[in-house]
């Protein structure tokens, strides 16, 4: 299967035409016609549904491109992983990020990793901890940077010792400008936004001393970016660690931590006896001199 195809067919479902697709690629349109028709007969099933003036995807088609997209991005991985030149040092190092004040150590990381070596690049994604173990799991990342709990014992890890503070963000009309601080029993009377990972809503109740059922749930979010709009709107308050609000503070709401206080820390994973790219393999050793680790 030739990876050009592949990206004839990505680009025809990008773009939903076969004359624009044609033209982006640079190639006619009777021979993108022709391509596709031949990787169908390939793969032994229609990929597309064609009308007068645009194309869809069956069932088929759909899976396909989640698959294309998969191996056009390993092919360009590891293109960029064997591009190493001499001592000239190439190739890309994909992290994933959670949403905390941890991207400030990260940034000032890239930019001291980058004075060494020039032409590497970073991929950054941001998500919550459950997605970005699944993309660690299925080699989408090299690495993440989590919050604490991490359950798992299928990675190696670093302990980072960056703490967060949980506490609830609320809009400052809610709360009398001298209020600081939140009692458990206060939260728990309130409408609140939590965060959907499972081990995490073990953990609040564990704090709370209450089942999960005991609170009065909006809804669940995976990043709280969203959610800080949804406190705007009134929808309920977001119980979260600091760093979540004050990555994206909004004027008119506050972040109230939790009394008796409750903290977290971070850890850097990466899935057990996988070897990673040359770049990446260094920017791993290299963490203990980029965050502040756990000794």
């Amino acid at each position: 299967m030739d990876l050009r195809v592949l990206m004839s067919f990505v680009t025809v479902c990008r773009l939903g035409n076969i004359t624009r697709a044609a033209e982006a690629l640079y190639i006619s349109q009777p021979a993108l016609t022709r391509q596709i028709q031949e990787l169908e007969q390939e793969l032994g099933c229609k990929l597309l549904v064609r009308s007068t003036r645009s194309l869809s995807l069956t069932e088929n088609g759909y899976l396909f491109l989640l698959r294309a997209q998969e191996i056009l991005d390993l092919a360009k991985q590891a293109k960029a992983e064997l591009s190493e030149n001499g001592d000239v040092l190439h190739g890309v190092v994909r992290v994933g990020i959670v949403e905390s004040r941890i991207m400030d150590y990260f940034a000032d990381a890239v930019v001291q990793f980058n004075q060494r070596y020039p032409h590497v690049q970073f991929e950054v994604y941001s998500a919550d901890g459950d997605d970005l173990k699944r993309y660690v799991d299925e080699n989408k990342l090299d690495m993440a940077i989590l919050i604490e709990p991490v359950e798992s014992a299928k990675y190696t890890k670093i302990p980072i010792d960056v703490i967060e503070k949980w506490g609830l963000v609320v809009r400052n009309e809610e709360m009398p400008i001298k209020k600081k601080t939140l009692s458990y029993e206060e939260i728990i009377e309130r409408t609140l936004i939590l965060p959907r990972r499972y081990i995490v809503l073990s953990e609040i109740s564990s704090w709370f001393k209450v089942p999960e059922s005991r609170f009065k749930v909006a809804a669940y979010h995976n990043l709280a970016s969203n959610a800080l709009t949804m406190v705007e709107k009134g929808i309920g308050s977001l119980l979260c660690i600091e760093g979540s609000f004050t990555n994206r503070p909004k004027p008119n709401l506050r972040f109230l931590p939790i009394t008796p206080e409750r903290t977290t820390s971070h850890v850097a994973v990466r899935k057990k006896n996988r070897k990673l790219s040359k770049p990446c393999e260094i920017f791993w050793s290299d963490i203990e001199q980029y965050f502040p680790v756990q000794k």
